[in-house]
């Protein structure tokens, strides 16, 4: 399946425009029908195992370690990503910024206010949980 899907014959399905079938990289994958051969190459490219597949949530750093089946090991790759950020956080940043720029503060400053103003509304929100 993948040896159909080149990036050549996928960037010729995205430009397609149908006039030049003939000459067209994608001629065979598009008679085989288009979107059922990249519905079948998506759903096979998800069932593969993905390296943060059983991750904890709060991870974000993971070392992959390739072995022989001896136990040697033959190389290795580290992968990050950002985390996510809490409703509460984003909404701390919009205003702590906002804040920020209006008074002119610095950097320093704005992270102090947002971090003040996402306790402010982790603290509410518990508060509201306990009154539930």
């Amino acid at each position: 399946m993948n040896e159909e899907l080149t990036n050549e014959v996928l960037e010729a399905i995205v430009d397609c425009d149908c006039s030049a079938c003939i000459e067209c990289p994608a001629q065979s994958v598009c008679a085989a029908g288009t979107r059922q051969v990249l519905a079948a190459a998506l759903l096979e490219e998800k069932a593969k195992p993905k390296v943060w597949d059983g991750a904890p949530e709060r991870a974000n750093i993971v070392d992959v370690y390739w072995s022989d089946k001896m136990g040697a090991e033959l190389g290795n790759n580290r992968y990050t990503r950002e985390l996510p950020k809490t409703r509460a956080r984003q909404i701390a940043e919009k205003e702590g910024h906002r804040l920020a720029e209006i008074h002119g503060w610095n950097a320093a400053g704005k992270e102090l206010v947002t971090n003040a103003m996402e306790s402010a509304i982790n603290k509410y929100a518990e508060e509201l949980k306990g009154e539930a």
